[in-house]
């Protein structure tokens, strides 16, 4: 937003400097993006006036100009405008001054006669693009003035940056209380009197609200007899100075106290309404306006509309419709000044692809209690620049109206959270400088009464922050906290996702972080079933691109993405992880977390000592065991699995009980083709909510052992399908607390076992706690795990 250091001025009286007010205005929380003085560009043009002229002796379409500047000598200017006459008043560029289209006014000849300056256009000057002929000046203006100061363009313009929650400063009138607020003196507000007509309003329009929930206040005048045409310089300049374009005087003047009060008004062509009268309502359905842009806009019912009669002549709060614009065959005027919901504002404004200087303002909350002081400024200007009489009274509906928001303040409470010591007298004129009425509740208390237009005040804090703010953040003393620093608990999502992010950075990968969004397709690629309820996923409503228009319900394909996209850098040596949410959508919905990674291409070093190899199964086995471990978690079986997405017998998954933890395994050679990977790659996933809940962190001291431990070797011979872990499972079952570890340390499949079998050999160590196994109580337990593993599996010594 753009405001002016004259336009305030009309407010508030302050000596500030530009500079001074801009620091100012940034402490206090309006931060100033940028100041543009208005005249700089024009140093050097005065106005004269045009005492003589006479043809140029060597060109036809040239004169020869006496332009009187004020000085003892008038000039002599070369000029060609074809309106430059005697006696008028025009802006004169002196020798020296270089004017905004980048002209640098010199000492010339022209068709050999001296020309010591120039008369200009107001395109020359820069104020806009009519260049047919000279500016012409008024005829009071003293000879020698500066030509900014004669146009009132002797002024600042500062750019604010305004926040979201700040919806009062969008206006004149509030960076002015805000000044108020810094130096203490007194607000100016525009004195408002109005001259009635005999015609009753209530007798020529009427407002009917039928969605209070979403207007909750709606006022309107009407002036009749008004005379539509271009509005005064001094309003012109106002406005093109804050970056608002001219239109007439009508508008003109809903658009200046638009950026004085800041309260949006529109005005609606009294004879081009339906029965002359307002309907606020939601849209029918495919109903359609025409707005002042001349776009053709289809509605959908959850939009507000400001309707006739018969059909809607505005988007509430955003933009007239062109069938009820003013134009300079207007003669009655219908003055609207509502208060619309911001969100309905927003959602309208954006679904129309639509924003205007109102929406920008609606949307973030106008003030409900201005909404007739507006109205009646508007209608006074209205009448004195338009020549128009005021109908008597004013529509004003307001059937929600909502009670003042009370707020209690405690001095000793702002003091202790600032670390202050003022004066309950400081805070209350800081308070009441900002327009809050504070009263006495009882002995040390008061009671806040907040204004309307401070909607984002709803809690002492925000009160404390006030005062914080206009007493200067840089006046408050640094002071050393005091106190004891709690200790919080601990939580154990965080400590399992920081263990398994540290176990799998120091075994090597690296972390990647993906985007939510993923490509439908990919649940495909990675040969997802058509039943498999990861595929009901969270679609997006305005997605990105097709390739990210669903939120994803695994880790994996963007493990894979990033394998791939590796690859086509040749980048081969692919160790990543990756933890975040997934999403899920059956039934309810869900966002559980999740941890993968992917092992692909070559591995190791590249070193004599650790050179370069490809990873095996063993290798995500591994890190999958790594996980588990440093989580606490032992209990926990490996069972074969037929996900579709591995390599058919080369997978497994981790069960805790009967409930899953995750997957890991060798990839299936089409997922690989699908993501154009020439070399095997290895995938694990882990339901991160299930490793939380059976995560354990107490660490228990195991006293050395004093007796002995025997460790016995067994190799079996087992058909091909059965897993390793099947019979160290069993093993550890049969030998109860006897049985310390088991370790397999050999597979062999070959010539020295039948078709469809292996050998699968074990270390196992038995121990007892409490006393020294003997080799005849050992040799009885070892012969009864064998006994066990041909009962159950089938399996056979070999020998």
């Amino acid at each position: 937003m753009n405001v002016t250091l004259n336009w305030l001025k009309n407010y508030i009286d302050f000596e500030l400097a530009p500079n001074e007010l801009a620091d100012r205005l940034t402490m206090l929380g309006i931060e100033v993006e940028s100041i543009k003085q208005l005249s700089a560009e024009l140093e050097g043009v005065i106005v004269g006036s045009v005492t003589a002229i006479r043809p140029h002796p060597n060109a036809d379409k040239l004169v020869l100009c006496q332009v009187d500047v004020g000085g003892t000598e008038a000039l002599q200017i070369v000029c060609g405008a074809p309106n430059v006459r005697e006696g008028m008043l025009a802006p004169v560029a002196t020798i020296g001054a270089t004017l905004p289209i980048g002209l640098t006014i010199k000492r010339a000849k022209l068709r050999g006669e001296e020309s010591h300056g120039m008369l200009c256009s107001e395109k020359e000057l820069g104020l806009s693009e009519d260049a047919a002929g000279l500016m012409e000046l008024p005829a009071d203006i003293p000879l020698g003035t500066s030509f900014s100061a004669a146009l009132g363009l002797d002024d600042v313009v500062f750019e604010l940056e305004i926040t979201p929650n700040r919806p009062d400063c969008l206006s004149m009138i509030g960076v002015a209380r805000e000044i108020r607020a810094e130096t203490g003196n007194a607000l100016k507000l525009p004195q408002v009197d109005l001259n009635e007509a005999e015609a009753d309003i209530r007798e020529m329009t009427s407002v009917t609200i039928e969605a209070p929930d979403l207007c909750p206040r709606y006022a309107a005048r009407v002036i009749q007899g008004v005379k539509v045409g271009a509005s005064p310089e001094w309003l012109q300049q106002r406005l093109e100075s804050v970056g608002v374009g001219v239109i007439n005087n009508i508008v003109d003047i809903t658009n200046f106290v638009l950026m004085e009060y800041g309260q949006p008004l529109h005005a609606f062509d009294y004879h081009k309404l339906a029965e002359n009268r307002i309907v606020v309502r939601r849209a029918a359905a495919c109903e359609n306006i025409t707005t002042l842009d001349e776009i053709a806009r289809e509605l959908t019912p959850d939009m507000l509309v400001i309707a006739d009669a018969e059909k809607p002549v505005a988007l509430a709060g955003i933009m007239g419709g062109y069938d009820s614009e003013i134009t300079e065959t207007t003669a009655d005027v219908l003055l609207e000044s509502a208060y619309f919901n911001p969100s309905s504002v927003r959602a309208t404004a954006k679904a129309l692809g639509v924003s205007t200087e109102a929406s920008y303002r609606f949307e973030r909350g106008a003030d409900p209690g201005i909404v007739p002081a507006a109205l009646d400024r508007a209608a006074q200007l209205i009448a004195e620049l338009a020549g128009g009489t005021i109908c008597k009274g004013i529509v004003d509906v307001y059937p929600r109206q909502q009670p003042l928001r009370r707020i209690q303040l405690r001095p000793k409470r702002v003091n202790f959270i600032l670390g202050t010591a003022l004066e309950a007298t400081e805070m209350v004129q800081i308070l009441s400088h900002l327009d809050f009425d504070v009263k006495t509740n009882g002995a040390e208390d008061y009671e806040v009464i907040v204004p309307t237009f401070r909607s984002d005040i709803t809690r002492e804090i925000d009160l404390i922050e006030e005062i914080a703010r206009v007493h200067g953040y840089d006046n408050i003393p640094t002071t050393l906290p005091k106190g004891d620093i709690p200790v919080p608990d601990p939580n154990p999502r965080t400590e399992v996702r920081k263990r398994i992010k540290h176990f799998l950075i120091a075994a090597g990968m690296m972390e990647a972080i993906n985007y939510s969004f993923c490509d439908p397709s990919c649940f495909d690629k990675i040969r997802f079933t058509a039943d498999d309820p990861r595929r009901e996923t969270l679609k997006l409503k305005n997605p990105l691109s097709p390739e990210m228009s669903v939120l994803r319900t695994t880790l994996l394909p963007r493990l894979l993405e990033n394998a791939q996209y590796n690859r086509n850098h040749q980048i081969d040596t692919i160790a990543l992880f990756e933890t975040g949410s997934v999403f899920i959508s059956n039934g309810e919905q869900k966002e559980p977390e999740r941890v993968a990674g992917i092992l692909a291409g070559q591995i190791g070093e590249g070193v004599y000592s650790d050179p370069y190899r490809s990873p095996d199964f063993y290798d995500i086995k591994g890190l999958v065991e790594g996980i588990l471990e440093v989580c606490g978690i032992v209990d926990y079986t490996l069972q074969k699995t037929d996900t579709p997405t591995f390599h058919p017998g080369r997978n497994a998954e981790i069960l805790l009980g009967d409930r899953q933890i995750g997957t890991f395994g060798e990839a299936h050679p089409e997922v690989l083709e699908n993501y154009d990977l020439p070399y095997k790659a290895y995938l694990f996933e882990f339901d991160m909510e299930v490793l939380v809940d059976a995560a354990i962190f107490a660490k228990r001291f195991e006293p050395i052992p004093i007796y002995p431990t025997v460790e016995r070797d067994l190799a079996i011979v087992v058909d091909k399908e059965v897993l390793s872990d099947m019979p160290t499972q069993l093993i550890y079952a049969t030998g109860g607390e006897l049985v310390k570890s088991v370790r397999l340390f050999d597979v062999y499949e070959g010539e020295q076992v039948p078709e469809g079998k292996k050998s699968l050999a074990y270390a196992i160590t038995y121990h007892s706690a409490t006393e020294t196994l003997t080799d005849k109580a050992v040799n009885t337990l070892h012969d009864k795990v064998v006994k066990h593993l041909n009962q159950k599996l089938g399996a056979e010594l070999r020998m």
